[in-house]
């Protein structure tokens, strides 16, 4: 019993730990294929059986129980005899001894057992109270257990005779649905594809599986309601599911509920299973319906409205379109694009062997005592002896009066001094809203009329204003180039997409979007439709030349929009040589390249036309030497950095 117990709370931590790494993964629901299959793991934990057992020692103070012995006592030459037991009278300070009982052959070897060291026997009370407690615990287990196998089993029976019963086979549907698996081919495991059963009574669309071929449920309501293509959006929802399997985790789960019904964290699984599987499967069906995600989108509200007037819900072993809470997460993947993002390879491959370790391994726990001699060791010497003592290693120093103002000053310098909160502040030449940079919390912008805006590093890297529209281009850390409208708060279009982050924008008088990303990429955007106009990328990479000389640190147009200035170079590397380019803004060719120093962070022209090169000190130096050296704050290259409407002022002459 106390083995059983003891995996079962190893395969609780250990699950838990998995359970907390799928939450890290899908918090956001954008790596979901992930965040669901790391969930199900979460389940098959639960019912593993220990595979490697590694100790786990656990440390302990209190020493170990002594237990009473309790072996009644034998005839030794120790006890006393009978004769003696006469010779002594029996009084009240000495009263008389117990005599024994003669020792006969009846006690089997017990002479035997005496002259060898005691058994420790634990008390009958002790013993008694555990087991009483243990087939308390077994009974109320068994108890929930058997009602929710009994509960689970009436209802599979009764829904599988409702549809023999009021269930039609539709062999058009089926037909279509053999199509969309037969797409799928490489995920087709088997022969028989599902079968579509339309049926008479309300209940919710579903994939069903009881140990048969899989049955696709919908009821006729609902059928009658839908046009041609929400019919089709629907079939390949549920050809989704099917195609993943997902009627086989319903059994997974369906049993691991059934044995663990009194943890909390395996409701929490449930529900975080169905909101990865259910965003898994609209990314699918858009893809097998080669359709355009609004499309589809507008079919799935129409189910669902249609499931919440109803208000029925799903057996065991079934999945299907459900009114989940993260509907409008769900909506807002779709229409962004956003939830088959291809991640970093590093964080799929440590995610999935992380958990593969915690999932194999099983901790074998056991105690030991401390020794408690290190455990105050002063003990042992008084107060006063202490204190009489002298130190030994104390020497003796005069009487001196120590004067606190020889001491020297506190060193200062931009090691210690406060980071300056507000490093980047700029508006908007048509639109008119303020942009600000706060450190340590990202980014705002504010609008006369609107409420302000909110972006993380992360979902903020460049920004840029189109000077017809008045509208934003902004670039993030996942390679995304968006197109803002800051009245309405939200993103109007994607305009693609980068293989790495977005490093820099810029935007032409004329309103030529450009992007620059981290692996060298410069991208001309056609605005209206997000089309790829002209592409440049970085080439020159020598033998001896670092792999970070790729990378963009910064993009800027000319005033009049003919050319655009590409400066090359890996910032987090100090050494990192700096190179220019000159790209023709229609086509992107190379029309010259000139070295920078390695210091160079940015270079920009003023409203004149004059170009400056900034470096990270805040030092501007003017290409063609007709300017003095200039200065600025050292916060301000960055925010250069982060806009092209961040302009050079507040310059002064470096003297």
């Amino acid at each position: 019993m106390m083995a059983v117990a003891a995996v079962i709370i190893g395969n609780l931590c250990l699950a838990s730990l998995i359970g907390v790494l799928a939450w890290t993964v899908g918090r956001h629901g954008r790596r979901a294929a992930l965040a669901h299959a790391l969930w199900v793991m979460f389940f098959v934990k639960l019912i593993t059986p220990p595979i490697v057992s590694i100790p786990l020692p656990i440390p302990t103070f209190f020493p170990r129980p002594v237990v009473q012995n309790v072996t009644p006592p034998i005839a030794d030459a120790t006890t006393p005899s009978p004769d003696d037991a006469d010779s002594q009278p029996a009084t009240d300070d000495h009263p008389a001894p117990h005599t024994p009982a003669p020792h006969t052959p009846a006690a089997g070897g017990a002479s035997a057992t005496a002259a060898g060291p005691a058994t420790p026997v634990a008390p009958r009370s002790a013993l008694s109270r555990f087991n009483c407690l243990m087939c308390a615990l077994c009974a109320i287990w068994s108890g929930g257990f058997l009602a929710l196998v009994a509960h689970g089993i009436i209802r599979l029976v009764r829904f599988r005779n409702l549809i023999g019963e009021c269930g039609v086979d539709d062999e058009e549907a089926t037909a279509t649905v053999r199509q969309f698996v037969q797409r799928e081919r490489r995920w087709h495991l088997g022969r028989r594809t599902p079968r579509v059963v339309r049926v008479s009574v309300h209940v919710s669309p579903m994939l069903f599986g009881f140990a048969t071929r899989p049955i696709i449920v919908c009821p006729e309501a609902l059928w009658q309601s839908l046009s041609p293509s929400d019919r089709r959006s629907f079939l390949a929802h549920e050809t989704a599911h099917y195609l993943r399997r997902d009627h086989w985790v319903r059994w997974l789960e369906w049993s691991v509920s059934a044995v663990y019904w009194w943890f909390p964290g395996v409701y929490v699984a449930q529900k975080q299973l169905e909101r990865h599987e259910e965003a898994c499967c609209d990314a699918w069906a858009v893809k097998i319906l080669d359709t355009k995600p609004r499309h589809y989108a507008e079919a799935l509200l129409r189910v669902v409205d249609f499931i919440s007037d109803h208000e029925v819900g799903l057996p065991g072993f079934a999945s299907g379109m459900q009114p989940t809470a993260t509907l409008e997460e769900r909506l807002r993947l779709l229409m962004r694009n956003e939830l088959d993002h291809a991640g970093s390879r590093l964080h799929t491959w440590g995610s999935g062997l992380a958990c593969a370790a915690i999932w194999m391994v099983h901790p074998e726990v056991y105690s030991f005592e401390l020794s408690r001699q290190w455990v105050r060791v002063t003990e042992s010497v008084s107060e006063p002896e202490r204190m009489a003592s002298p130190s030994p290693i104390m020497p003796d120093l005069p009487d001196q009066d120590w004067d606190e103002q020889r001491l020297p000053a506190a060193p200062s310098g931009f090691w210690n001094a406060a980071p300056i909160r507000d490093w980047g502040r700029f508006s908007f030449d048509v639109s008119g809203y303020r942009f600000s940079a706060i450190a340590g919390e990202g980014f705002v912008i504010e609008g006369p009329s609107a409420d302000p805006l909110a972006f993380d590093r992360q979902s903020l890297t460049a920004i840029a204003e189109i000077p017809a529209s008045g509208r934003v281009i902004i670039g993030d850390a996942l390679g995304n180039v968006r197109l803002w409208d800051l009245s309405a708060g939200m993103p109007v279009s994607l305009l693609g997409r980068h293989a790495a982050d977005v490093t820099s924008l810029t935007v032409t008088p004329d309103g030529g979007v450009f992007s620059a990303d981290a692996s060298g990429n410069v991208i001309r955007w056609e605005l209206q439709s997000g089309r790829t106009l002209a592409r440049w990328t970085n080439e020159h990479l020598g033998q001896d030349t670092p792999s970070g000389s790729l990378a963009i640190q910064s993009i800027r147009s000319s005033v009049d929009g003919s050319f655009i200035a590409v400066l090359c170079g890996d910032w987090r590397q100090a050494s990192t040589p700096k190179t220019l380019y000159l790209l023709d803004s229609q086509t992107l060719t190379e029309n010259a390249r000139q070295e920078v120093p390695p210091e160079t962070a940015v270079v920009l022209p003023d409203h004149s036309g004059r170009w400056y090169a900034v470096n990270w000190n805040g030092q501007v130096q003017s290409f063609d030497g007709s300017q003095s050296d200039m200065q600025i704050e050292k916060h301000r290259v960055s925010a250069l950095l982060l806009s092209q409407h961040v302009v050079l002022v507040d310059a002064t002459p470096d003297r």
